[in-house]
């Protein structure tokens, strides 16, 4: 039986955002940043799974974790445009707060016995709360600036 990881509130933003990209040392245009953002959607999204055993989601999680921990310190590295800058710091503390919130999570499951039991403990914590709300607050405001669509 499959079924599906509601890990953290956040997760669902964070896959639906799906924000991320390299760094370099020069400054990014506008469309080299909307660009990078883009980018990682695909990387994000693959971070998403169904899973049917409880090692199986520890994995999943732990992997999420990691992911979303290098996404944050991609986004970091960005040279975004000035008007994005306190944006782009925001979202990379949001996805980096996720990765945090994710892997104690991961721990936390594991002493229970089945993967029901896991993902009804995870739906009912509100362990990446801090996270989301950045992470959907950077999204705001690079979604005004025009850097963000509605789904990336």
């Amino acid at each position: 039986m499959r079924v599906r990881v509601l890990c953290i509130a956040a997760v669902a933003a964070l896959l639906l955002a799906g924000c991320g990209g390299s760094g370099g040392s020069s400054q990014l245009s506008a469309s080299a940043y909307r660009a990078k953002l883009t980018q990682i959607k695909q990387e994000a999204a693959t971070a998403q799974a169904n899973v049917a055993t409880l090692t199986e989601l520890r994995q999943r999680l732990d992997t999420f974790a990691a992911d979303t921990k290098r996404i944050g310190d991609e986004v970091a590295k960005l040279n975004p445009p000035q008007d994005a800058e306190a944006a782009n710091t925001e979202l990379a503390a949001g996805l980096h707060e996720t990765a945090r919130a994710t892997s104690a999570a991961s721990k936390a499951i594991a002493g229970l016995h089945t993967s029901q039991e896991a993902i009804s403990y995870l739906e009912h914590q509100p362990a990446n709360a801090k996270g989301a709300h950045q992470i959907d607050q950077a999204l705001a405001k690079l979604k005004k600036l025009g850097y963000a669509s509605a789904t990336s």
